[in-house]
């Protein structure tokens, strides 16, 4: 850590299984070295499964940068964790798009509760919940299910031929 010593670091706290990484200092080389290096850090010491990007505190940010933080989602999604950008502002964005900066795959939301719900893991369905009940509602309401009915057509055409 004494390498990085006299570099601004990025503010970072762990919420819900989530790192949210606050930046607020302009991006230079030796801040997103110092940046992925920390992030990187407290994903492996928290297994974090997700990890927010805030960049609302952030008036510009170029291609390059851009690229820097790409690479370090990269870095991220290497480690198991999902990566959202949060909080671009509208002038941000239009440079991004206007300079032809890489956007593809990039997962982006308007606010960290935006955020937080891209990162929440889809819930497993469980045995018997109403879908498997309201399909055997209709079978037993039409009582023939929608395989008996291909089977009503074949039928149908082998005793016409």
């Amino acid at each position: 850590m004494a390498q990085y010593a006299d570099i601004p670091g990025i503010a970072m706290q762990v919420s819900r299984g989530v790192v949210v990484a606050s930046i607020q200092v302009d991006l230079d080389d030796d801040v997103l070295a110092r940046f992925r290096q920390d992030l990187l850090d407290r994903i492996h010491e928290t297994g974090c499964r997700g990890v927010i990007l805030d960049v609302s505190g952030l008036e510009t940010l170029d291609s390059e940068e851009l690229a820097a933080l790409r690479r370090i989602i990269v870095m991220t999604g290497l480690m198991g964790a999902e990566s959202v950008l949060v909080g671009l502002q509208p002038g941000v964005v239009s440079a991004l798009i206007e300079a032809g900066a890489d956007v593809d795959g990039l997962r982006a939301a308007i606010n960290l509760d935006a955020a937080f719900e891209l990162l929440e893991p889809e819930p497993e369905p469980e045995p018997g919940t109403e879908d498997e009940d309201e399909t055997e509602a209709e079978v037993e309401a039409d009582g023939y299910m929608e395989d008996d009915l291909f089977l009503d057509i074949e039928s149908a055409s082998e005793t016409e031929g």
